[in-house]
């Protein structure tokens, strides 16, 4: 009989872990991301380009209203006053300011449109998940909505978290968050924040 004078101290344990992130996975995130910012800048610009097209289109009518107005203010001073040019000149003046405001809105929105997409962007590229990915984006009355899905549902918590703390979405609460799976498919997800009332005043 012979005896075993040998024995295997390897252990499976001792096998450093998988890195689940390969370069290939790594690449093909970048380049979502890249064609993914492209698409926005693109829908951004000819958003933004609406916008300005509609601000000079106000800010002609408002000149010509402008001119309607010093017509008439120029005719009452040659004449005795007329209840007619009066009221004329009032509805004139009128306009004017409203189209004035129209325009103020519009450059606000305008800046908002530029600035505020540029920005989220820049966040969700420093907090992006290979295990994520988001096909569409809402940005409305200062609420933020994301769609999208997720080929590992337990690392959604962690990314949502890591979301609050971009600069975007200081002062934002995560209000709603559904999420549906069909069978053999990646889980979607749709987060809807909300502004808390102080950083909404």
């Amino acid at each position: 009989m012979t005896l075993k004078t040998r024995v295997n101290l390897f252990s499976d344990t001792l096998l450093p872990p998988v890195l689940r992130l390969s370069f290939k996975r790594l690449t093909q995130t970048l380049i979502f991301m890249l064609v993914l910012f492209g698409i926005t800048n693109l829908a951004t610009y000819v958003l933004v380009s609406g916008l300005e097209t509609n601000k000079a289109e106000l800010a002609k009518q408002k000149a010509n209203l402008d001119r309607q107005k010093k017509n008439l203010e120029v005719a009452m001073a040659k004449r005795a006053p007329d209840a007619k040019l009066v009221d004329q000149v009032e509805l004139l003046s009128q306009q004017v300011e409203l189209k004035q405001m129209l325009i103020g809105e519009l450059s606000q929105r305008e800046a908002l449109t530029s600035h505020g997409y540029s920005m989220l962007f820049k966040d969700l590229a420093r907090v992006a998940n290979s295990n994520i990915w988001l096909n569409r984006i809402r940005v409305e009355n200062n609420e933020y909505i994301f769609e999208g899905f997720s080929s590992a549902p337990n690392g959604v918590p962690l990314w949502v978290e890591r979301l609050k703390s971009t600069e975007t979405l200081t002062g934002h609460a995560f209000a709603t968050m559904a999420m549906s799976r069909g069978k053999d498919q990646p889980l979607a997800f749709i987060l809807t924040t909300k502004a808390e009332i102080g950083e909404s005043k």
